[in-house]
């Protein structure tokens, strides 16, 4: 669309006019600039009109998530809500997946970034999704949600998930779960959970990045993005955890093999021709074009799901819900077909400070401060866990803050279950007055796997009181990303 001297319309009424007076034609040139206004102002007139948001984009679910193949997880579910509740669904995608290694061909980096961004299409494509976008967020292969948060970088990638939210306007959001678990535990699919909790809660705040509201009062308007506050009613998590059973109770559970009635075929033989498509990332791209040449058998299945995908059934917490809606029943259950109202969380009480508090640091430490300030009371009863490398150095940082006048000096030590050795000595650390200090707590796995939980104890004492106890359970795995050295 044109205006004033770029329009088109304006110049060759123009050259008209100088024309007709170079030819020595009388004319009334007030009545022909009038014209020539008039017509530079018609392609306006459809401006200000358009008062309601583009529907191609609306969404009943938002799944927000790390990696392309991410979405595996919970395809078999996206497939019965697709197919057969006609839901419509969207997907972020935080990062393109580029740091991994490659089944199929010598791309990567970034080269392998866009072959699995055109995976990711692919496979969502063969569910009926096509409403798909991809972050920049850096994939960065860790344990650690801050790490992740830290590369991303995390303020950019949650300003562009808020905008997608405002976009999508969806009323459930699906992404992972905001917790370190003993499992793949993977950083960025803990920072997607940080962050599509976060957008949750701030999509319809008329402050948070108010940019993307206001109303564009220019034609080419590259700024103000004409979008309004949208606040979803629900809020799912799922898990990269070894086992999921801790997931019961807390949401709904979907069996990925019954039949979807108008696919004539079960859901995990849907979700696994969608998964087919993820050739890089298979440990045998055979599997992929097997399933694609039309082998959905519980053989192939099976293949997937040895390789990490489609678990089953597929399990979901509710996170947060804004609606009545008991926890265990069906997603959309109370969810109301017209907009609600923005719902902060409470704002947290001003936290007493004693003389010496000692607390977790690091994901552990982050996580417990994170619930309480999104109001997820129902993840505050998870414990601290992870999965180590056997022989790996597991460090759990301990956050010593002293709030007197004083010095005061602080003692932690660590009880180790057997097989666990110390990596170094702690000595007693002092902490200057109105200061913090970290302490790290650095232990070395056995070397022989196990399943059982191992506990760390750490303990804290400063003048002879025990002023922090607290504990880490540890698998030994190695099926786990290396711990941060």
């Amino acid at each position: 669309m044109w205006v004033g001297h770029s329009c088109p319309t304006f110049w060759f009424l123009r050259h008209q006019i100088r024309s007709a007076y170079d030819n020595g034609q009388k004319m009334k040139s007030r009545a022909q600039m009038f014209l020539l206004f008039i017509m530079c102002l018609l392609p306006l007139a459809g401006i200000g009109q358009v008062s309601t948001p583009d529907d191609r984009y609306k969404a009943d679910i938002l799944v927000v998530v790390a990696h392309p193949d991410d979405d595996t997880v919970v395809s078999s579910y996206l497939a019965r809500a697709v197919y057969d509740q006609h839901k419509r669904i969207a997907v972020v995608y935080c990062t393109r997946g580029d740091s991994g290694s490659n089944s199929t061909g010598r791309e990567h980096a970034k080269a392998l970034g866009l072959v699995r961004e055109i995976e990711g299409r692919k496979a969502l494509g063969r569910l009926g999704i096509t409403n798909v976008w991809f972050l920049d967020g850096r994939d960065t292969a860790s344990q650690d949600v801050l790490l992740s948060l830290a590369t991303w970088p995390s303020a950019s990638v949650l300003e562009q998930v808020v905008r997608i939210v405002r976009l999508t306007r969806p009323d459930v959001v699906f992404t992972w779960l905001p917790s370190s678990v003993a499992g793949e535990n993977h950083g960025d699919h803990q920072a997607a959970g940080v962050t599509a909790t976060e957008a949750f809660d701030l999509a319809g705040d008329p402050n948070a990045f108010p940019s993307q509201l206001v109303a564009p009062i220019r034609q080419f308007e590259n700024a103000f993005e004409g979008l309004s506050p949208w606040q979803p009613q629900k809020l799912y998590y799922f898990t990269d955890a070894f086992e999921a059973a801790f997931f019961k109770g807390h949401g709904p559970e979907y069996d990925g093999s019954q039949t979807s009635p108008s696919r004539k075929a079960s859901y995990l033989q849907l979700a696994a021709e969608s998964a087919a498509a993820y050739h890089t990332q298979l440990p045998d791209p055979k599997i992929g074009r097997r399933i694609e040449g039309g082998d959905t058998s519980a053989s192939a299945i099976g293949d997937l799901q040895k390789a990490g995908y489609l678990p089953e059934p597929v399990r979901l917490w509710l996170g947060k819900s804004h609606v009545a809606s008991a926890a265990t029943e069906d997603v959309f259950q109370g969810v109301s077909s017209t907009p609600i109202a923005f719902a902060p969380p409470e704002r947290l009480p001003a936290r007493t400070l004693g003389t010496v508090d000692v607390e977790f640091g690091g994901p552990f430490g982050f996580y417990r401060n994170f619930w309480q300030a999104h109001e997820l009371k129902s993840l505050e009863t998870l414990r601290p866990e992870i999965a180590v490398e056997p022989r790996d150095t597991l460090t759990i940082p301990v956050v010593i803050a002293n709030s007197s006048d004083a010095p005061v000096e602080v003692n932690v030590s660590a009880e180790l279950p057997p097989g666990w050795v110390p990596a170094s000595a702690m000595p007693a650390t002092s902490v200057s007055p109105h200061s913090q200090s970290t302490v790290l707590v650095r232990s070395i796995a056995p070397a022989q796997l196990s399943t059982n939980f191992a506990e760390v104890k750490i303990r804290a004492e400063s003048q002879r009181k025990i002023v922090f106890q607290g504990s880490v359970f540890a698998q030994v795995s190695g099926y786990v990303a290396g711990q941060i050295k």
